[in-house]
């Protein structure tokens, strides 16, 4: 069949942080944990440290290193059945092993000083993926919020860029608005993605990408994370039961009829966001899996989806 899947976004570390559940245990709050993960053929996630506003900008450093080593501890407590995944062989053995493999994401670059120093540690620590900005400005790029002036990568968000394409750190554009994107376009010599966004032709939000954007995206080597919310799955829908399978199976043909099946995953937004009815929480994936089958795509296909896009940008970007 198609295999372990990668999922390219999710926010189970903030969902730990401020319910206290445990990742390793099944719980009936949120989209994932450690069982519903693994029943739903997940094998691994970018794993999201999100700062909230009222964090943004004095504790963002703090809040940061607290999420880190919660994510940290959890690995811990697994005793094995986790890893943090710092390279792309231990990615690949993760996978073959049924480990679950822990790849660290920061949403936001609200953390990151001007000098690069806590880039340069966060990569110690294992930090593999970056988004420049959340939906709002910080001093390197501005988001997709409210706040949005038009205004494209600082000269900082530039060598940000440049300083993550040295080291082996993926840039991820998903919350960055137009003229951010763009920059980084110019700027990154390595593939970039959008790990939990949708089509804007079918769903014409901020938050996600116009065929454009999805074009150039592909020709740099990139993909699109295909983002459950339902909010940018269909216009207007905010209840679970707004969306269906189809609308997601939809925006993933829109990206495949433009550029391929080679340029697009998942990215769940996993306990970010809210869920489609029938995909209520990671446990279902095999429902959508099987939705694509039905669909006409083959098991070449689908595992092109599930991880091979994923590995394949990684490989290009990551250093070790």
């Amino acid at each position: 069949m198609w295999g372990p899947i990668i999922d390219g976004h999710t926010d189970y570390v903030l969902s730990l942080l401020e319910t206290g559940r445990d990742f390793l245990v099944e719980s009936d709050r949120g989209h994932v944990d450690l069982p519903r993960a693994q029943r739903g053929g997940l094998g691994a996630m970018f794993t999201a440290i999100f700062v909230r506003d009222e964090y943004h900008p004095n504790q963002a450093l703090a809040r940061t290193l607290r999420g880190v080593d919660c994510l940290l501890r959890t690995i811990k407590a697994s005793h094995g059945a986790m890893e943090l995944v710092r390279s792309v062989a231990q990615l690949e053995a993760c996978l073959d092993r049924g480990i679950f493999g822990v790849i660290l994401h920061y949403e936001g670059a609200e953390a990151i000083d001007p000098e690069f120093a806590v880039l340069r540690l966060s990569y110690q620590l294992g930090m593999r993926s970056l988004g420049l900005t959340w939906s709002r400005p910080n001093i390197f790029a501005e988001g997709v919020g409210p706040q949005d002036r038009g205004r494209g990568l600082t000269g900082l968000g530039r060598a940000l860029v440049q300083a993550c394409d040295e080291l082996g750190i993926l840039i991820d554009v998903s919350h960055l608005n137009d003229a951010g994107f763009w920059d980084v376009m110019e700027c990154s010599t390595k593939p970039v993605v959008a790990s939990h966004s949708n089509c804007r032709a079918l769903c014409p939000v901020a938050r996600n990408l116009s065929d454009e954007q999805i074009r150039a995206l592909a020709e740099k080597g990139g993909l699109v994370g295909i983002n459950f919310h339902v909010g940018f799955l269909r216009a207007g829908a905010e209840r679970p039961e707004d969306v269906r399978l189809d609308d997601i199976v939809a925006h993933i043909d829109h990206i495949v009829e433009l550029v391929g099946v080679d340029h697009v995953g998942f990215g769940s937004d996993f306990d970010g966001a809210t869920m489609p009815a029938e995909l209520a929480d990671a446990a279902h994936l095999p429902r959508l899996l099987e939705a694509l089958a039905r669909r006409g795509y083959d098991e070449t296909a689908l595992r092109k989806i599930c991880r091979e896009n994923w590995l394949r940008v990684i490989r290009a970007v990551w250093c070790e």
